[in-house]
Parts: structure tokens; sequence; C-alpha cells
């Protein structure tokens, strides 16, 4: 269970990286709600939603994929100043699993690692690696509700926004679907991960090594999760008021 943890443990804090930098910069760009909201804390109680991160990693469990939680932040997009940090915001994430991706790279590109540690952190961090390329690669498409469509929103004409927002509650099953019926996407999809991934110095072997570990020990994640809810629970005494969901 224990590479499980790990890379349970190092997805969360790349995941409160990530939405800490949706946060930020939705402060600085005139949402001050998130401060009260707690986003700006790295808390990972404060980013927890329970369909990301409770009832999808459990369906992409029981459809034999990697059960890891999400999160969100919610962003009152109405106190923006502008166009340009509607777009900030939503292109910070992506940006923080970037950095994320090179802090767990990093001790493969710098020699740090022997080729053939098969034990201990280094199957895990390898893991991580693969799992936020795929990460950054998803959640940059240009599709709502995704990073990768938030940035490009605020600059498409109205009657295109309302279509898009229409469709958007669909988009992410849209794409979860495509991936699991079509196969060449899929299979396209890990593909260039695993070149991003070589590119990063880090062996694929490995990598290979870190998903067999973690995919025996994978079901005892949805405990983890569920616990990570029950905490969220106590930890938010009343429901924010939401004006929009980054």
């Amino acid at each position: 269970m224990g590479l499980s943890l790990v890379v349970c443990i190092g997805w969360i804090f790349a995941l409160c990286i990530h939405e800490f930098c949706h946060a930020v910069v939705a402060y600085a760009g005139g949402d001050k709600s998130v401060k009260d909201k707690g986003y700006l804390t790295l808390n990972p109680i404060k980013y927890t939603d329970p369909g990301l991160t409770l009832v999808i990693p459990i369906i992409m469990l029981m459809m034999g994929g990697i059960a890891l939680p999400g999160a969100a932040v919610y962003i009152d997009r109405s106190k923006l100043r502008n166009k340009f940090w509607h777009s900030a915001v939503s292109a910070a994430g992506p940006f923080g699993s970037a950095v994320m991706i090179f802090v767990y790279a990093s001790p493969f590109m710098f020699g740090f690692v022997k080729q053939n540690s098969d034990y201990g952190l280094w199957p895990a961090l390898a893991l991580l690696v693969l799992l936020q390329i795929v990460c950054l690669i998803l959640n940059s498409l240009p599709i709502p509700p995704l990073d990768g469509y938030g940035v490009i929103e605020p600059w498409l004409p109205r009657g295109a926004q309302e279509a898009m927002n229409r469709f958007g509650q669909f988009g992410i099953w849209i794409v979860f679907g495509l991936l699991w019926f079509v196969e060449p996407l899929n299979a396209a999809l890990w593909i260039a991960a695993m070149l991003i991934a070589h590119l990063l110095s880090v062996p694929g072997a490995m990598i290979q090594t870190g998903y067999q570990l973690f995919s025996e020990q994978k079901y005892y994640l949805i405990g983890v999760l569920i616990i990570i809810m029950i905490l969220s629970k106590k930890g938010k005494t009343s429901p924010p008021q939401i004006a929009a969901k980054d």
C-alpha cells in the first residue's frame, strides 16, 4: 500500500498547487472572496468537490482506470477586472501543473535516479510524472469545462459562449467516453504522455513498474477518498456562495 499512498499524496499536493494557482491569480484579478473561502491556504480540504473528489474517481476505478481525486475552486468571475484576468485565472492551473511535472521529474532530469531503481520512491515518482502529464494534456483541451476552454472563452462571441456553456455540463463525460470507446485516441494520449516523460528523462520501464504496483493497491484509495470527503464536510461549516466554478 506504500506506493499507492505516495502516488495519492503526491497527486493531492499537485492538485493543491493547481487550485492555489487559480485562486491566487483570481485574487490578483479582483476576486477577493477566494481568501475567505480558504483557497489561498494550500489546504486540500478546501478544494474538495463531491463529484470530482469522489464520484468520478470511483467511476474511473470501476471502468478499470486510475482512481485519483479531482478538485475545484469556485471563482466569482464577475469580480475579475477584464478578459485578460478571466483567461489568466484559467491558465494559472495548468501552469501550476506544469511546474509540478518539472518538480517531480527533476530527480530524473538531474541524474539522481539510477535506471534500475525499481523499488522505493522512484517508481511512484515516475508514475506521478506521467499522470501529471496526462492531466495537463487533457485539461488544456479547448472543451468546457476544462481550463483550456476557460482561456479562450472570454474572447469568443457571446453566441458561441452560450452554446459552448450549454454543452459544458457534458464536456468532461464526452472526453472520458471518447477515450474509453475510441482506442486510437486513448493510445495517442498515453503515447504522447510517455514521449514527454521520456524527454524529461523519466524511464519508461520505471513508469511501468510504478503502474503495476499501483494497480495492485489502487482499491485502498477509495477509503482514502471517502476519508477526504468526510474531513471536507467537517472543514466546511457552511457552503460558499458560488458565482462560477473554475
